[in-house]
């Protein structure tokens, strides 16, 4: 499944080694303190390998999974996706290789973004927003990914759609704690980066931590390059 990015040590087999993942990278536990030194939840108090959580850094400090879902950051099988993706040999069997690899850090939601691009339609850029939702464009369209708590529902799932030709532009919007990426024309709703539940629930916007916003920032550039085609 993974090895410790130090070490090589594999969590597969007989001989398995436990691996934990911490800021997106797989540790073992001999490895994981002399690269990262403590790690612990800031707001639980839990460290790895006495759980099956994982950790990342949000607003500086460390948070496992368990408390990332809960606060409506990221899910727990997303963020241990993201980094099975990134941790891929660059050498995988092409048999294991996503149909976009632009779309591969995506999760779960790559599956439902596959059900709805077009025939032959390549994913130029994907990104992953707060738990359950995404955003991805092609040279064609602009897609919005929405499932689980972002659609209030374990189960739901919903992709919307928006031609390039149909865009007037793309947006990115800074609140206290949150901020909004939303696409943007004469007939969609625009959104408040302060009232985030109203936000993650739209068809036409996804949220995100502020601790992200270089990223954010760096996404609608790019974006911003296919309206008006």
């Amino acid at each position: 499944m993974a090895n410790c990015i130090s070490c090589g040590a594999s969590n597969l087999g007989m001989n398995h080694t436990p691996l934990v993942v911490v800021d997106g990278q797989w540790f073992c536990e001999d490895c994981l303190p002399k690269k990262k030194g403590r790690v612990k939840c800031a707001k639980c108090g839990r460290e790895p390998f006495g759980s099956d959580d994982h950790f990342k850094t949000v607003n500086g400090q460390y948070m496992c999974t368990e408390c990332m879902e809960k606060g409506g950051i990221v899910k727990k099988y997303d963020y241990i996706m993201q980094s099975l993706v990134a941790a891929r040999p660059s050498n995988a069997p092409q048999a294991i290789v996503a149909r976009n690899d632009a779309a591969n850090s995506l999760g779960g939601l790559k599956i439902l973004l596959d059900e709805n691009l077009s025939p032959g339609e390549t994913v130029a850029l994907s990104l992953q927003g707060n738990a359950g939702e995404a955003i991805a464009c092609s040279r064609s369209n602009v897609y919005v990914l929405k499932s689980g708590l972002a659609m209030g529902s374990i189960t739901g799932r919903k992709c919307s759609k928006y031609p390039w030709t149909d865009v007037s532009d793309i947006e990115l919007k800074v609140g206290n704690l949150y901020g909004v990426l939303e696409v943007k024309n004469g007939h969609l709703p625009s959104h408040d980066p302060n009232d985030v539940t109203r936000a993650k629930k739209a068809d036409n916007a996804i949220t995100f931590l502020l601790s992200r916003k270089s990223e954010f920032d760096h996404a609608v550039s790019s974006m911003q390059a296919y309206l008006h085609r």
